[in-house]
Order: structure tokens, then C-alpha cells, then sequence
């Protein structure tokens, strides 16, 4: 049983079609619910303050805060309310900046975007210096940006998310699911045994098999490294990707070439399921699957959930691909 709470009041028992959903190239999660309306009914008329701007929370059935949001939408018609909220990473997206970077360490340059939006942050393993402007960009792509800019010269994957009121940024851990839900009292069932609606992907879109990486200024363009995957070339044609560097740091041209190439020169498996619901299976996550029809099993990262409760049964509509280390 899931409860929501809007301005320390709960509500639940006059909501409808709950569902929220995360990602893990979206910043901030997303909670949409109905509430009832009756206007000629005094017994629900607490309900016709809420609006936008209230504070939200959503609680499982053990007691535990899943997410504190912002309404940011409502929708009215005869019957129902549709509310939009999201958490605080939605100031991230919708605040933007002009701001000047002088060879500051990529953890100093996120805390303080945070710091001037009001947003705690918890951020490590952005080692590399950022010397960099930023015009009217939002602050969730200059964080993006800084992340990027970082992979690009030690490698590492990083994450970003909300968790509890807190933006937390680092090296990316593999945090691994085994969701379950309860089917009847005390009875329960590994979600991923009882998998629907599965459809799948393959592209080569997105795919780079060469990197080149340049210098530029006023005066020149030049050439400082350049990776390339031949075979993947020979099947595939070029597919090339451009990487600018400040001049200054040329010296590390091979090292961002052959990381970009590692990053990019894969074909794309996405898939998309429907299991039931479970709080822990959220983006970011890896959980193991098992498909034989479709040839699918080990690992996979779960790159978007969207969890929805109807009718008191809990499902999840999950995106994931194959899970690389």
C-alpha cells in the first residue's frame, strides 16, 4: 500500500492511477496521480488547495520515503485532478547559468552549481580540471557536460541521481536488484520470473568507430589524436565522432581518443519489459534476467522504470540494456 502526502496530509484515499517513473539520462524522477473532485461535496474540499508549487511525498508500505517532489502540473476535469510532480532535480533542468571555470576540479565546480540553486549534493571521482564557460545553460547540462569531460580522460562510468533530497554524483557502482513481490500474505515471487511485453532492439545509430581528437583556437584547427576500429569501419563504414580539447591539453589527446572509442564503438541492444513492481528495481540498478524466447539472459542495466499502481496491483515497465563493467 502506497500513501500519498501532500502538505503533511494524506490523501491517499482519494487517489487514483499512481505511477512515477526515473531514468538514468534523466535527471529527477517523476510522480503523476489523480485525486478526486467533487465541488459540491464540503467533505472534499481540503482537496481543492492542493495546486501547484505543494510539496509531495510518496511512502511504501514499510514507512519509507521513495520520493519528495514539487507539483509542477495539474490538469482539471469533471471528475479528477491529474497532478505532475517532480523531485528536486527538476531545478537542475529548468535553472540556467553563465558561469566561468578556471582550471577548477570538476567535484568543486558541481558543488557549487548546487550551492547557487539551493540543491545538497554529495559528489566524488570528478578529478579532472574544468576550464570552461558556460553560457545560459541549464545547470543539469553543465553537470552533464563536467561529468563527460571527466569520463573522457580516466574512463569511468559515473552516475547521477536524487536520493532523498540529496544529488549524488560518482563513480558508477554496481548495485545489483532481486526484486519481489508479495502475490498473497507472506507469500512471495521473484519479479523477474513473471516477465511480459518484451520487445527488442538493435541499432547501430549511435555507434562511433572512429574519434578524432582536435585543437582548436583563433588562428588553427589541429589534429592531435585519432583511434579508429578498422574492422568495425570495413562492416559498418565510418562512423566518426569529433572531440574538441583545449589546447593546452594535447598531451592527453590518445588517452581521450582511446576512451571515447571504448565508450562508443558498440552496437545498442535495448529492450523493454513489463514485470511486477517492486520499489528497489529503479534505474541505475542491474538485475538478472532470463528470456529464453528472445535469447536473453545474464546482467542488465535497468536504464529507465516506470512503476505504476492500479487497482492495488504494482507493475513495472522497465528499459534495460546489457550490462558492460
Amino acid at each position: 500500500m502506497y500513501k500519498i502526502i501532500v502538505k503533511d496530509k494524506d490523501i491517499t484515499a482519494y487517489t487514483a492511477n499512481l505511477n512515477w517513473r526515473d531514468s538514468v539520462d534523466m535527471l529527477g524522477a517523476e510522480l503523476n496521480f489523480d485525486v478526486a473532485v467533487n465541488m459540491h461535496d464540503e467533505n472534499f474540499s481540503f482537496l481543492w488547495d492542493i495546486t501547484l508549487g505543494d510539496s509531495v511525498q510518496l511512502i511504501n508500505s514499510k514507512g519509507e520515503s521513495l520520493l519528495q517532489a514539487i507539483i509542477v502540473s495539474e490538469n482539471l476535469n469533471e471528475k479528477t485532478t491529474n497532478f505532475v510532480a517532480y523531485d528536486v532535480a527538476w531545478y537542475l533542468n529548468k535553472s540556467t547559468v553563465i558561469r566561468q571555470f578556471k582550471k577548477m576540479v570538476g567535484n568543486e565546480c558541481v558543488k557549487s552549481l548546487c550551492e547557487e540553486i539551493g540543491i545538497k549534493v554529495e559528489v566524488s571521482g570528478l578529478d579532472t580540471k574544468i576550464d570552461k564557460i558556460y553560457k545560459d545553460k541549464a545547470v543539469s547540462e553543465v553537470i552533464y557536460d563536467i561529468i563527460n569531460q571527466c569520463s573522457q580522460h580516466n574512463s569511468k562510468k559515473f552516475f547521477i541521481e536524487m536520493d532523498k533530497g540529496i544529488l549524488k554524483v560518482g563513480p558508477f557502482k554496481k548495485i545489483k536488484v532481486t526484486g519481489q513481490y508479495e502475490l498473497h500474505k507472506n507469500h512471495f515471487v521473484n519479479v523477474a520470473d513473471f516477465v511480459g511485453n518484451v520487445s527488442l532492439n538493435k541499432s547501430i545509430i549511435d555507434m562511433k568507430n572512429s574519434v578524432l581528437v582536435i585543437t582548436a583556437d583563433k588562428e588553427a584547427v589541429r589534429t592531435v589524436g585519432k583511434e579508429q576500429d578498422q574492422k568495425s569501419i570495413k562492416k559498418y563504414g565510418m562512423l566518426q565522432e569529433v572531440v574538441i580539447l583545449d589546447e593546452k591539453e594535447y598531451k592527453k589527446a590518445k588517452l581521450v581518443a582511446k576512451n571515447e572509442l571504448k565508450k562508443l564503438n558498440r552496437i545498442t541492444e535495448n529492450f523493454s519489459i513489463t514485470i511486477l513492481g517492486d520499489d528497489k528495481v529503479k534505474s541505475g540498478r542491474v538485475i538478472d534476467l532470463e528470456i529464453p524466447f528472445f535469447n536473453l539472459k545474464g546482467e542488465y542495466l535497468i536504464k529507465e522504470s516506470n512503476h505504476i499502481v492500479q487497482n492495488g496491483i504494482h507493475k513495472s515497465e522497465l528499459k534495460l540494456e546489457v550490462y558492460q563493467e
